[in-house]
């Protein structure tokens, strides 16, 4: 996939997302009839990574869904399914109990060809004052190719060291 590709598809994918959130809550971005069965195969195997391997914090079920030669675009882990497993079985020693998951709610999931976007809000603390909450948005992009994650773009930085 060209770079411009990717960068256009980002750029109309947040531009949704700014007017999906001048919509009523019950509207939907996107529904599995507007999809087309590829679409609708790759929405469905990233929402179920991302709940059995995130939310479950369970870095051994990421083989079932990610290519060995998995492209990784964030600083802070190596790309291929063993450079994934090396930095989150390091966060994650342990899955989470089934009873401790708590499921991601995703403020817009997006799909194009074989590209799916998650966006969602995390409530952070507000810097110099603990008591105050401020809501920040996130989003993980997935390239699916033949039934497996093949590439994965997020906004992350490198840490910053003093």
């Amino acid at each position: 996939m060209r770079r411009s590709s990717i960068i256009r598809f980002a750029t109309v994918a947040m531009t949704g997302l700014a007017l999906l959130s001048t919509m009523p809550r019950t509207a939907s971005a996107q529904t599995v009839s507007q999809l087309s069965q590829a679409e609708a195969a790759n929405k469905a195997l990233v929402l179920d990574f991302w709940t059995k391997v995130f939310d479950a914090q369970d870095w051994t079920r990421a083989k079932d869904y990610l290519a060995d030669d998995y492209i990784q675009h964030n600083p802070n882990v190596a790309s291929g399914l063993a450079g994934f497993n090396a930095y989150f079985s390091k966060i994650w020693p342990n899955p989470k109990a089934a009873t401790a998951i708590i499921a991601t709610e995703f403020v817009a999931v997006v799909t194009q060809g074989d590209l799916v976007q998650l966006v969602m809000r995390r409530s952070r603390a507000e810097p110099g004052n603990e008591l105050k909450t401020y809501d920040s948005y996130w989003f993980d992009l997935f390239r699916v190719k033949d039934g497996k994650i093949v590439e994965h773009w997020d906004p992350a930085l490198k840490p910053v060291r003093n």
